[in-house]
């Protein structure tokens, strides 16, 4: 549970932030997208925690909150999805997600996803992507996939995201990794 809380809870305050749609396209076609159906399939229970934040919604909170904080409402405008599933569970088999998690692992590496941390550690596994566009000046999406022993954590982010976006973040939240993360180095 260190890792998940050290790794992807500042992530996942993207999650909870107020999302805006930034383009009228399926965001299931976006190169950012990932579908973790098969994952979810396996833990065979309903997650504990279930956010899906889509546009209608996203269109709506980000209109409620520009007043308050334009730049948190400029970068947020930039997303089109936010999907995290977290299952607690101790019947939910790790080796099992653990292997369907590597299948999916290789999949992003083959469509081009640059894996910027992967520990495996006892029984922990996880992994995070990001999609970056070429020039490494845009984030398509982020992926996060989290295993461990009672916790297994699946998040999407997808959108169209600057590293600025990335810095901004975290300076809004206190958040130094994010602010001093240089994705270009990360991923390669």
């Amino acid at each position: 549970m260190k890792i998940m809380k050290r790794l992807v809870l500042p992530l996942l305050f993207i999650g909870f932030m107020p999302l805006a749609n930034g383009a009228d396209s399926d965001p299931l076609d976006h190169p950012g997208y990932v579908d973790f159906s098969v994952l979810t399939a396996i833990a065979n229970i309903e997650p504990n925690v279930e956010i899906s934040l889509k546009a209608p919604l996203l269109n709506m909170v980000t209109n409620l909150i520009r007043s308050e904080d334009e730049e948190a409402a400029d970068f947020i405008s930039k997303l089109l999805r936010v999907t995290v599933n977290v299952f607690e569970s101790n019947a939910i088999d790790v080796n099992e997600i653990s292997s369907s998690m590597n299948e999916i692992a290789e999949d992003l590496d083959n469509q081009g996803w640059d894996r910027v941390v992967r520990v495996r550690e006892d029984s922990d596994h996880v992994d995070i992507y990001f999609r970056l566009s070429d020039d490494a000046d845009v984030i398509y999406g982020i992926a996060i996939m989290v295993a461990e022993p009672g916790d297994t954590v699946l998040v999407n982010i997808v959108g169209d995201i600057s590293t600025d976006d990335i810095a901004a973040l975290g300076r809004r939240f206190d958040i130094d990794e994010l602010v001093d993360m240089d994705i270009e180095t990360a991923v390669n």
